[in-house]
């Protein structure tokens, strides 16, 4: 995966990508933080933890891609290779993370899960605007990746 020569795939990144990144790494800690934060102020779990002792998706989002985010900004500005790399997987975790937002919330809403507005807003559309926004950058990626293997008549 190293030996991915960036130049002879001609992707540069643009202020666009390079907002998205600082975007969901932020997002990711906005949308958990009240949770956390709540937690440690009253003393008791989350509201709807069930049986698990920990929220692993606020600590995956937190721990490891939010973070992520903010590596592969900074190598994509080193224009190193593993940005590439870096990059495509982050956009297709944020893509199927905006299409899978859809269908939870619908099941939720047939069920009668009542979702309360500020958290339909700070999780939900959030996390679906970033799932589009992800597909716009995805498909751009691609499309400069690809560009060498176009051979022009």
């Amino acid at each position: 995966m190293r030996k991915i020569n960036i130049k002879t795939l001609t992707y540069y990144s643009t202020k666009g990508i390079k907002i998205f990144l600082i975007l969901v790494g932020v997002s990711l800690i906005v949308a958990w933080i009240p949770d956390i934060i709540q937690t440690i102020v009253s003393n008791k779990p989350v509201p709807l933890i069930e049986v698990y002792t920990t929220s692993i998706t606020n600590v995956l989002d937190m721990g490891i891609v939010g973070p992520l985010c903010f590596v592969c900004l900074h190598l994509l500005n080193k224009k190193d290779e593993l940005a590439i790399i870096i990059l495509a997987s982050l956009l297709k975790a944020c893509i199927m993370v905006g299409s899978m937002i859809i269908t939870q919330t619908i099941c939720q809403i047939l069920a009668g899960i009542e979702i309360p507005l500020p958290e339909l807003i700070t999780k939900s559309a959030t996390f679906l605007l970033l799932g589009g926004f992800a597909l716009y950058f995805n498909n751009k990626l691609y499309s400069k990746l690809l560009q060498p293997l176009i051979r022009v008549k």
